[in-house]
């Protein structure tokens, strides 16, 4: 009954296309008709031709007719085929795109808890699997299956009792296949665990190659996919078979011993005259014509167990709940960047509070820098800003109004982020570009690429900015990068600008020049500043200085040096090791 139950997911994504699914239905009725009438045409045929009570002329009547009807029954099979593959490539594409577009739309923190390899590979054996179901099980065996039917229907008519020791022996076959397909399946979901979690780490092998091979870590990573893929897996998949050769084992016997069987009980018929010799001929005609869909009875029903579970464990990444974009609440606009934290806290999940107690104000386009060791918190302070968290307590304000009350995109779309860490997509650097406004002309690309000093190093590039910048941005150097990610920036014109350290791993004279272009976007603009190196926000109109997710002391430098603090020790340290 479960199976049944679990099933129903198929015809949500079959029902889009239902006009086109009932005619499929009627042309497989046609033909598996038409399949299960030929054998009791040939069957006929024979009974003729040895009385020799019947014409000639009607005989080639006959055999001219079965002819047409196999042309046609063969057309309508090759239709239905054909437009079912059609749908159900159709229907895969539709499962992809709810899967993708669904993780679209999730929390920050579910793509940086989890593998994206694994989460892709499920989401891809989900949607093969959903395919496979719809053109192998539905449109391919369905059809088959009702011929089946149709083809024990009229056997009974024509001798109900070799048919009814035909259909006991089918019921064997398919207990006996359904009791062998449970192990295979069970070992099948052990086995997409394993590949899905063999993919997550190869995919981040790859998407993490620069790393690997700065490392020189290349015989660790083959070693890593050597040991998932051919062992892990491997064994898994060897266990997989040998449920498989055994399943095989079974069915061949009780189909063998059963043909064996009716074959002879037909012969003792034919000998007491309760049969023809057409009829004979007829009944191993059926018993043909069934084996084939029986024969893959088998695969079919773990086809299906093995994809619904597929299907539903690819299905549960709908349950996560994304993002609440609340498009009727009201939306910012040309908002003058005053902001406030009052009485935030905020934890992860249900760990301890990484916030306690945050409270501040920054009034419109002051400069806020971020202090503190590494781990207290200035990024996950800077995520609750763009509502990637939602905090666990208190409101965060912007221009008097509660951002969790306004149109999550209008928040964003006045806020623009320029990280530490810049990724690009594998494209050219005008699309990189274009990516921070869409709209925006080619001339205003150009001028902003010039403010921020990127116009001169694309220059230099065959294409311009026809240039593609390769997996991750890999092809650009890390300054370059920064670059780019600040004339995003400076196309967005935000209200609300965030530096999570976007000058900490440059070289000297790059920093000149990203400084310089940060400098002009900067002003008017309330910007927020994580920086390790003190001397970059010196000229801050606040510092909050975070310990252990505290604000321990806050001020501007001056303020924080007379304090004789945490800030002023952090300030002579670094001092120190300049020297």
């Amino acid at each position: 009954m479960k199976i049944f139950n679990e099933s129903r997911v198929i015809w949500q994504y079959l029902k889009k296309y239902k006009a086109k699914v009932y005619l499929i239905t009627l042309i497989a009725f046609l033909g598996s008709f038409i399949a299960a009438v030929i054998p009791y045409f040939y069957g006929y045929l024979v009974d003729a031709v040895i009385s020799k009570l019947v014409a000639f002329k009607i005989i080639a009547v006959f055999l001219l007719l079965w002819l047409i009807l196999s042309l046609i029954g063969d057309w309508l099979d090759r239709i239905a085929h054909y437009r079912g593959y059609d749908i159900a490539i159709d229907i895969e594409n539709d499962f992809r795109l709810e899967i993708t577009n669904h993780l679209l739309y999730l929390p920050l923190g579910f793509h940086k808890n989890k593998k994206m390899g694994e989460i892709i590979q499920r989401a891809s054996r989900g949607a093969d699997h959903l395919e496979t179901i719809i053109s192998n099980v539905i449109f391919n065996f369905g059809p088959q299956f009702l011929t089946v039917v149709v083809a024990l229907i009229i056997m009974s008519f024509v001798e109900w009792r070799l048919t009814s020791l035909l259909f006991l022996i089918l019921v064997l076959y398919s207990l006996a296949s359904v009791w062998k397909t449970r192990a295979i399946v069970k070992a099948q979901k052990k086995m997409n665990k394993v590949y899905e979690k063999s993919y997550g780490n190869l995919y981040d092998s790859i998407i993490n190659i620069q790393t690997v091979k700065s490392f020189t870590r290349e015989q660790k990573e083959e070693k890593r996919a050597y040991i998932d893929f051919r062992i892990k897996a491997g064994q898994q998949y060897k266990l997989y078979l040998s449920f498989w050769r055994d399943l095989s084992v079974w069915q061949q016997a009780i189909f063998s011993i059963g043909f064996v069987f009716i074959f002879g009980v037909a012969i003792y018929f034919l000998n007491i005259e309760i049969i023809t010799p057409g009829q004979l001929v007829m009944f191993i005609g059926y018993i043909s014509l069934i084996y084939a869909p029986f024969g893959m009875l088998a695969n079919n029903y773990r086809i299906i167990r093995t994809g619904l579970t597929a299907i539903q464990r690819a299905r549960k990444l709908l349950n996560v709940k994304p993002e609440l974009y609340q498009k009727d609440k009201k939306e910012f606009k040309n908002i003058k960047g005053a902001l406030e934290f009052i009485n935030i806290n905020f934890s992860y999940q249900k760990a301890k509070n990484v916030l306690k107690d945050i409270n501040f104000k920054v009034k419109p386009g002051q400069m806020v820098a971020l202090v503190g060791e590494s781990g207290v918190g200035k990024t996950t302070l800077i995520d609750l800003i763009s509502r990637y968290y939602i905090p666990k307590q208190g409101k965060i304000l912007i221009d008097s109004q509660d951002i969790a009350e306004v149109n999550l995109e209008s928040l964003r779309k006045q806020i623009a982020i320029v990280p530490q860490e810049v990724t690009l997509f594998n494209d050219t650097i005008k699309n990189n570009i274009h990516y921070g406004r869409q709209n925006a002309t080619e001339q205003e690309i150009i001028e902003a690429s010039k403010i921020a000093h990127v116009h001169e190093f694309v220059q230099k590039f065959d294409k311009k900015y026809e240039q593609l910048v390769g997996e991750r941005g890999i092809k650009l150097s890390t300054g370059q990068k920064q670059r780019v990610a600040i004339v995003r920036a400076i196309l967005r014109n935000p209200s609300i600008l965030i530096l999570d350290e976007a000058t900490s791993s440059l070289d000297s004279a790059t920093e000149k020049l990203v400084q310089e272009a940060l400098s002009k976007l900067i002003k008017g603009r309330t910007t927020f500043v994580i920086a390790h190196r003190l001397s970059t926000i010196q000229k801050a109109d606040l510092i909050l200085v975070l310990e252990n997710g505290r604000i321990i002391e806050e001020g501007d430098h001056q303020e924080l040096i007379d304090k004789g603090g945490v800030y002023k020790k952090l300030n002579q340290l670094q001092s120190t090791i300049i020297r």
